[in-house]
């Protein structure tokens, strides 16, 4: 018995049960029998959103251009589909894209390859093809005012070489940048025009090369510069430096750290109150000195309740280090004269006090 012979109210009370993704392979799967297939799908009007990181990880990174060309043939995508995430779907070269050739419809499309909050940055190169995607990119915004297209993100792969100018990608860049422009989209704060001329992505830079600016990824809201910051609360913040993806303050919260001076989506990496630092000050967990090497701790074992931020640590004298014995004190233990790391001007080295008092006592100062 084959399993398109079961009853279709069952197939498809079953396959309800399955994320979007996998429901539509299914139906591909059964794409012989339309009348299955169209009851697992359901209403088409439903399939605004397909994002292929509902499904597990191993399962998308099998998932072929004929999948992808299946699944959006099925859910009638030209005409439906406003948002498409290609997440983990590692093995495609985009030339199953072309069912959503000229779509009016769809406002924003993922090709990072990657979840939320994780880096754009792969193990190995991806096989997706500038060439065949663009081709399709730009059938859609040529669709001029009939266009709804709002958001791109590229894959890493591509915006990795920013300095080649000639490149097919940098001429689309260029075009999808006019593109933008003259649409005038307005500051959602301010009602005013959002910079035209070119200015609505990054032409250059290092990570943020090939990045769309002035919109959230997820709710795609629009901001200006002027109205990126107002009251202490960021609208709009800069590119987190992780996920290289923007975010507006009521869909993520992002935090500067002040020591290596990078943007940082809290869900894409932790940060921690340094000791020494003001309240409005953070720092991520790259820049704290519980990982920095050499360190174990304060010598009188007193830093169980105490971070120290690098910063702190190499301009504000949190912590010294004794050249003579190598260990370190915290800043609260040289005020203490017994435990002080001071510069000794008869030896010419920073020593702790147990250390100045040996040396004292064996009589070489």
């Amino acid at each position: 018995m084959d399993i398109s012979d079961l009853p279709t109210g069952t197939l498809a009370q079953v396959s309800s049960y399955l994320p979007a993704p996998s429901r539509a392979l299914f139906a591909v799967a059964l794409n012989h029998r339309r009348d299955i297939s169209s009851a697992i799908v359901g209403n088409h009007h439903q399939w605004d959103v397909l994002d292929f990181g509902e499904i597990e990880k191993d399962l998308a990174a099998k998932i072929s251009d004929d999948d992808i060309r299946g699944v959006l043939m099925c859910i009638d995508a030209v005409n439906n589909l406003k948002r498409l995430r290609l997440t983990n779907c590692i093995n495609i070269t985009g030339v199953g894209f072309e069912p959503i050739r000229g779509s009016t419809i769809i406002q924003q499309i993922d090709l990072s390859l990657v979840g939320d909050h994780e880096s754009p940055k792969l193990d190995s190169e991806p096989p997706i093809s500038c060439v065949e995607v663009i081709s399709i990119l730009d059938s859609i915004i040529q669709r001029g005012e009939d266009c709804s297209l709002e958001h791109l993100i590229f894959p890493k792969v591509w915006r990795k070489d920013r300095n080649t100018t000639e490149s097919d990608f940098h001429a689309f860049l260029t075009r999808y940048n006019d593109y933008l422009s003259s649409r005038a989209n307005v500051c959602l704060k301010c009602s005013c025009n959002l910079p035209g001329g070119g200015r609505m992505l990054q032409m250059d830079g290092r990570y943020q090369y090939g990045t769309q600016k002035f919109a959230c990824y997820d709710c795609m809201k629009q901001y200006c510069d002027d109205c990126r910051v107002d009251e202490s609360a960021y609208y709009i913040e800069g590119l987190c430096s992780k996920c290289e993806r923007i975010y507006c303050a009521d869909c993520k919260t992002v935090k500067y750290c002040h020591c290596c001076e990078n943007v940082y989506c809290v869900d894409c990496i932790d940060f921690k109150q340094c000791s020494q630092c003001d309240d409005d000050e953070h720092a991520c967990l790259d820049c704290i000195l519980a990982d920095r090497v050499g360190w174990g701790g304060c010598r009188n074992n007193c830093c169980a309740d105490k971070i120290w931020c690098n910063y702190c640590v190499d301009y504000r004298d949190a912590v010294s280090w004794c050249e003579n014995c190598n260990e370190s004190y915290c800043r609260d233990c040289c005020n203490s004269d017994v435990y002080a790391v001071e510069f000794c001007g008869n030896c010419e080295e920073s020593l702790c006090g147990q250390c100045r008092v040996k040396k004292c006592k064996e009589g070489s100062h």
